[in-house]
């Protein structure tokens, strides 16, 4: 009768643990951005990898599977930052950038056992708002493949000068190189500032699934720069 009673105790914290234990959901987003003004076009491009480590060899390579049991490989440099001991098997995170044609791996991030696995590649340009007086339009777009539909979502920042505006129907903004942008407003954009004709202003846009609109406008100091 004990042993029974010891029997099913463990099948009872078995079925718990198993029920406990997080599914191991692999996800992959990509995101792609490119910037115009101030001074040269701007390209950088990102990855990040979160997904199981099929091969290491320090300093020179790294394999990881990511969502869909998708292999990625990764040469390293001295450069790369690891924290933590990388081992196959295990659960990892992986960064990879390339600029002005140089390709090369930050940082590798050892994770713990149960985290969801996900791949980020991204092609972002630095966030930061120009100098006052000048132009930028940056575009960025995000796709995350995930188990059902992708979720794909776009989002567009214009600093520049207001050239037409009709207060919650659209507003058309003169931007980088003199050329217009043109958006539709509606009743959710958060203004900030009072808009209007000849003012330089902030533009920041997202279309997704769950809509397309403006969702902050602003007021940016400082004339255009000649």
């Amino acid at each position: 009768m004990i042993k029974r009673i010891i029997g099913l105790a463990a099948a009872a914290c078995f079925v718990f643990a198993s029920q406990a234990a997080p599914a191991q959901t692999k996800v992959h987003t990509e995101s792609k951005t490119k910037q115009t003004g101030p001074g040269p076009n701007t390209t950088i491009k990102s990855e990040k990898i979160v997904g199981t480590v099929k091969e290491y060899e320090a300093g020179k390579k790294i394999k990881i599977s990511g969502p869909n049991d998708k292999i990625s490989s990764f040469d390293l440099d001295e450069a790369v930052r690891v924290d933590g001991a990388v081992t196959v098997g295990q659960m990892a995170q992986v960064e990879w950038t390339k600029e002005s044609g140089r390709e090369r791996v930050p940082v590798i991030a050892p994770l713990a056992l149960g985290v969801q696995s996900s791949t980020v590649k991204t092609k972002p340009v630095a966030s930061a708002a120009p100098a006052a007086g000048d132009d930028m339009h940056r575009k960025s777009e995000v796709t995350t493949h995930q188990p059902g539909p992708n979720v794909k979502t776009k989002t567009e920042v214009v600093v520049g000068t207001v050239k037409e505006y009709e207060p919650g129907k659209k507003i058309k903004v003169t931007g980088p190189n003199d050329k217009d942008v043109s958006f539709d407003l509606d009743g959710s954009v958060t203004i900030n500032g009072a808009v209007a004709v000849g003012q330089r202003v902030k533009v920041e846009y997202t279309k997704g699934d769950l809509g397309n609109h403006v969702t902050v406008l602003s007021l940016v100091k400082g004339g255009k720069s000649r």
